[in-house]
């Protein structure tokens, strides 16, 4: 299946290094990492909103800077929505859906729960009434592809539930990428995760992959070849003082523990994980190695 849409070493030194994915059609997406792990600028390179950059960035196939008008398949929503503050609601939705030679506004209102807030000001409006707005925004032109920056950072639980809930109702039509530190926002609108740190993916698969993970505790840790040579440890994720967190193999003995405590590596505790890659995120967010 030809990607909806794709990165090919997209560079610009020292924010992004080269970097590629591929987004299948329909699927959303999460970026997740810690502050400053690169997300935004990642969603600002496939929206080729970085002059100067690198690289190749395909839009169904087609490489986007030999066809402008290409763009207008990408619906990009910063962190801060760029609205227009002194510009009511209705007038910033007929604004940015003018912009895409779209002038029906009515039913854009109504998908968003917005038709009583029409003739507020923008700069009136709550974070999460924002948010919704920018959304709105958008998608006032149906693209295919969304591009989301953190859409919830900020938002009280309630607001945030709301907003995801938007995006659940809009993501099936589309691709969908969104950048997040919260766990929340991928654990409850994403199938597949791209952990990011410092503009690398360090990890990418299905966000309920089936992988068996274990944090134990070990008072005299051993190297990781010792580890690795046992049966049914398939690899080490993250180490940190006597804190390891290992990959078990599918088929891993029931007794590994009880192997593992007979090492003489003094086993102090033995604890499954439930997601591999949410687990390594945790790492890379206290400062572990991964």
């Amino acid at each position: 299946m030809k990607p909806a849409l794709q990165a090919i070493d997209l560079t610009l030194p020292p924010r992004l290094p080269a970097f590629s994915l591929a987004l299948e059609p329909g699927r959303t997406t999460g970026l997740l990492g810690v502050n400053r792990a690169g997300k935004s600028t990642i969603l600002m390179a496939l929206a080729s909103a970085l002059p100067g950059m690198r690289g190749r960035p395909l839009i169904d196939g087609e490489d986007a800077r030999s066809r402008p008008a290409l763009h207008r398949r990408i619906g990009w929503l910063p962190q801060q929505p760029p609205l227009y503050p002194d510009l009511t609601v209705q007038e910033n939705l007929a604004f940015f859906a003018g912009l895409h030679g779209h002038s029906t506004i009515d039913t854009v209102l109504q998908r968003f729960s917005l038709e009583a807030l029409r003739t507020r000001l923008a700069h009136r409006l709550s974070g999460g009434e924002r948010m919704r707005l920018g959304l709105a925004c958008t998608l006032a032109h149906d693209p295919p592809i969304l591009l989301l920056d953190e859409p919830t950072a900020g938002l009280d639980p309630l607001q945030a539930e709301q907003l995801r809930e938007l995006i659940q109702r809009e993501a099936p039509r589309r691709t969908v990428l969104i950048a997040s530190h919260l766990l929340p926002d991928i654990e409850q609108l994403c199938t597949r995760v791209l952990l990011i740190d410092r503009g690398r993916i360090v990890a990418d698969g299905p966000l309920a992959s089936g992988r068996r993970l274990v944090q134990l505790r070990l008072q005299r840790p051993p190297d990781d070849a010792q580890l690795l040579a046992m049966e049914g440890i398939a690899g080490i994720v993250s180490r940190k003082h006597g804190s390891l967190l290992i990959e078990l193999e599918a088929q891993a003995p029931e007794t590994l523990a009880e192997r593992v405590a007979c090492q003489g590596w003094g086993l102090q505790s033995w604890q499954p994980e439930a997601s591999d890659l949410l687990a390594r995120f945790r790492a890379l967010s206290t400062g572990e190695t991964t």
